[in-house]
């Protein structure tokens, strides 16, 4: 085992405080401060297994820098090959924009007489690094005692709210939560929003932080109400919010909100990505919201979901701009579950069991060739009918339909959501397999909207088609998905 003392640091930080002076930018001195908090999570009796190490910094910088952390676990004044905690991880510098990195929390660190404070050691490098013997290769660097903090999740925000599923996105609630009185916008999260909210909002402030920086670099920031949390409220609306927001209403939400406000948004639904898809979606600038499945919590938690706005992804971790933390950066550590359908899962700190990510939503940008920006809708698909002689414009019904594995392993469930109905039509739809050709009807009534959903449980994957029927024999039409 490799052990690199700190012995003489007093004058190595001396020397290191001259460079922070003079040197600036060209070896990462200069950058960060001497502040640094390990914050863990406690649900019910017991700490989670991951905790944030923050970094802070001085100054904005725009050259690309890779944070090194290491913490002393077993308080021996030394720092071994296992306390590399934080390896080669991208770095977002902002001035006072902290960058939390999640970390395997050590046993030690999970006590309740734990000591209030740890010895840390965190750099900048301009390059990343294959070996422990970071101290030496990076001229920039600080020893420091990082603030052991705890934090209680608190069961009135959500984790303790009947109703709660895996499909069902409500977020994680924290003690207190601050609701953000502007934002800047920015590409590849340089200033991307980082909005706040209701302990349960998770889905639409994921939403509104693309859709406010997208609006903001295609000079489209007027179209949006001006305080962020109109369109949080407009979101959550659109979304049919109800204690958290379904996967499924999801789509239909955001595509009603955008056909409002006449933005030429696309979106692209990728389910149970790979950590390669993860990464090539968030590749291109693209606004990226990443919902995921929280599930086994050891403090018998229902299943649960939870949303975050993607900044940026390597093949050990994934950064994003989280609802249920403090303004800044999160960087999570990704890795692939086991078993004949792997997820790739998310070291998440303010959860007691597994975390998985079930379907990203990329949002891309679509400016019509030769044609002005204009806040007007572009067209949808429609058919004319006449009442009384006047020609009425009517949207053609669309079907739509997608799956999740809630419970993965044991049963699955398939949606259908039907958009551009009569309110109040009865609407009929059956799914079916090649093995199984006769699909039990179910009927609903369109809801205020002209929308009508569906949901069948299975527990076989394979290809499966829905046919929809309205009553009034106005419409007819069908979708299929294949469950893998």
């Amino acid at each position: 085992m490799k052990k690199t003392s700190i012995v003489g640091s007093v004058v190595v930080l001396i020397i290191i405080g001259f460079l922070f002076i003079n040197k600036g930018d060209e070896n990462g001195s200069g950058i960060l401060t001497e502040e640094s908090t390990i914050t863990r999570y406690q649900i019910g009796d017991g700490i989670t297994d991951y905790a944030f190490l923050a970094f802070h910094f001085r100054k904005d910088t725009t050259h690309e820098w890779y944070a090194q952390g290491f913490v002393d676990a077993n308080n021996d004044g030394e720092f071994s090959d296992e306390e590399w905690v934080i390896k080669n991880e991208p770095a977002l510098v902002l001035k006072n924009i902290p960058n939390r990195f999640s970390f395997t929390l050590p046993d030690s660190l999970k006590t309740i007489d734990a000591p209030e404070t740890v010895l840390v050691t965190i750099a900048l490098s301009d390059s990343e690094i294959e070996t422990a013997d970071v101290l030496s290769k990076v001229n920039g660097h600080l020893n420091l005692r990082a603030t052991l903090e705890t934090i209680t999740l608190e069961e009135e925000f959500g984790l303790n709210v009947p109703g709660a599923s895996p499909e069902l996105k409500r977020g994680v609630g924290l003690v207190q939560y601050a609701y953000a009185e502007g934002e800047a916008s920015g590409v590849n999260g340089t200033n991307l929003p980082d909005l706040s909210g209701g302990p349960m909002d998770c889905f639409a402030i994921a939403t509104a932080n693309n859709l406010i920086n997208m609006a903001n670099q295609h000079g489209r920031r007027d179209d949006l109400p001006e305080n962020p949390q109109e369109l949080i409220t407009a979101l959550k609306e659109a979304m049919q919010w109800n204690n958290g927001i379904l996967n499924r209403n999801f789509l239909t939400g955001k595509a009603q909100i955008i056909q409002d406000i006449g933005f030429p948004i696309e979106t692209e639904e990728i389910l149970r990505p790979t950590i390669s898809q993860l990464r090539q979606a968030l590749s291109n600038g693209d606004g990226v919201e990443i919902s995921t499945t929280m599930l086994n919590s050891r403090s018998n938690r229902a299943d649960t979901g939870h949303v975050f706005t993607g900044i940026s992804a390597t093949n050990q971790g994934v950064s994003v701009k989280d609802p249920a933390t403090p303004n800044g950066t999160d960087t999570l550590g990704l890795f692939m579950t086991s078993g004949r359908t792997p997820y790739t899962g998310i070291s998440y700190p303010m959860w007691d069991g597994i975390v998985v990510v079930d379907a990203i939503y990329i949002q891309r940008w679509r400016e019509p060739a030769g044609e002005e920006k204009s806040s007007i809708a572009p067209p949808e698909e429609k058919t004319e009918t006449k009442v009384g002689g006047e020609p009425i414009e009517m949207i053609k019904p669309t079907v739509e339909a997608t799956f999740a594995h809630v419970k993965p392993g044991e049963y699955s469930e398939v949606y259908a959501v039907v958009t551009g109905l009569t309110p109040g039509t009865q609407t009929t739809a059956r799914m079916f397999a090649e093995w199984s050709p006769n699909g039990v009807p179910q009927v609903v009534d369109a809801d205020k909207n002209g929308v009508a959903h569906f949901t069948w449980r299975i527990t076989v994957p394979g290809k499966y088609n829905i046919n929809v029927t309205t009553t009034d024999g106005g419409y007819t039409g069908g979708a299929t998905v294949v469950v893998e």
